[in-house]
This record gives C-alpha cells, structure tokens and sequence, in this order.
C-alpha cells in the first residue's frame, strides 16, 4: 500500500479550516478587506473540495484496479 494514503484527506480537511476561518474572521471584522478575505476563503474552500473529490476518484481508482488485478 501507498505510504501517503490520507495525505489527501488530511489535506483537504486544513483547507476546509482554513477556508472556514478565513470567512469566519472576515466577516466578523468586516473592514476594508472583508472582499478579498471572503474570496480567499472560498478560494481555500474549492481548493478542499477539490482535493476530497480527488481523493475519492483514486479511492474508486484503487478498488478497480484491485479488482482487475484479482480476475487476472
């Protein structure tokens, strides 16, 4: 097995909560900036939903191949 196998779920998980805080204190402290504090936290939000969606296709990858594998 892969050494790194949760590095994706892990990191996907840090930007959602980066993401999340990012929101949280630019809307919290709505000055100047609070546009691109919004912004960047959705920014970091796609960035962990990316990553989950990535993590499940090689999930999905990985059980295939492991099925593949085994009817050979």
């Amino acid at each position: 097995m892969r050494t790194g196998k949760y590095f994706v779920v892990c990191l996907s998980i840090v930007l959602l909560l980066a993401g999340g805080y990012v929101i949280q204190e630019s809307v919290r402290n709505s000055g100047h900036y609070a546009e691109e504090g919004i912004l960047v936290g959705a920014l970091l939000s796609a960035l962990a939903l990316a990553a989950m969606l990535w993590s499940i296709k090689l999930h999905l990858v990985m059980k295939a191949l492991k099925r593949h594998m085994k009817g050979r």
